[in-house]
């Protein structure tokens, strides 16, 4: 919904704007309450009550019901990066047309919004890679773990949560790679790892001096 929510957006920015936020905001949030809503209702529908040897949700259905589960995650996930793609595209598409001449005058009037659009874009994208390279990743290996012996599955099942454990944290890594000043503030909050204090070190360091040359570069000129 984000990423669909960025491609109107970016599509039609005009009527984005006039549209009346609570009702917008109604209609985006309804369809991920109405998909968790069902998630939930047919995982205490077919849920099994058998030896489990983890306590996963993922364990917690039919072989069934947990196949189709990945396929509708997969397929949710390469929509949202199809989506991601065609937003690109169109800002891409978008930049290269506001260079016209003739349309020159019109694109420094909305060239804030349009840097906006590309950093929300960049911030949507790190979202997307995260989630796949965690919960997506982890749902695979899981769906793949089916199509072997409990001995190995239960292998799978032992490590592969420990790649979900990113996704109730993605917003940290998107903040940290796509802000300085929440990057800034968690090396602060992180300063008692070594390696973390030593970066910020460095970097005070760095930023003195170049303060400190600032005065006679003034005096120079």
């Amino acid at each position: 919904m984000m990423a669909i929510d960025l491609l109107l957006a970016v599509v039609m920015p005009i009527r984005h704007k006039l549209w009346q936020r609570g009702p917008y905001l109604l209609i985006l949030c309804t369809p991920p309450i109405l998909f968790s809503s069902f998630a939930i209702f047919i995982e205490q529908l077919y849920i099994n009550h058998e030896n489990l040897l983890m306590c996963t949700v993922s364990l917690a259905a039919p072989r069934n019901v947990r196949f189709w589960g990945t396929i509708i995650t997969f397929s949710t996930v390469l929509l949202a990066v199809a989506l991601i793609i065609v937003t690109a595209v169109k800002v891409h598409i978008n930049e290269q047309a506001a260079s016209s001449p003739f349309i020159r005058h019109s694109f420094s009037m909305s060239k804030k919004p349009r840097s906006s659009e590309i950093k929300l874009l960049k911030s949507l994208a790190t979202l997307i890679f995260f989630f796949i390279c965690s919960w997506t990743l982890s749902v695979v290996l899981f769906h793949v773990a089916m199509y072997f012996d409990s001995s190995i599955g239960y292998q799978f099942h032992k490590y592969t949560f420990i790649l979900q454990l990113p996704t109730f944290c993605q917003n940290f890594f998107v903040t940290a790679l796509r802000s300085p000043r929440y990057a800034r503030a968690y090396m602060e909050q992180l300063s008692f790892i070594l390696c973390v204090k030593r970066r910020i070190s460095t970097l005070k360091t760095r930023q003195s001096s170049n303060n400190c040359s600032k005065p006679n570069n003034i005096v120079d000129l």
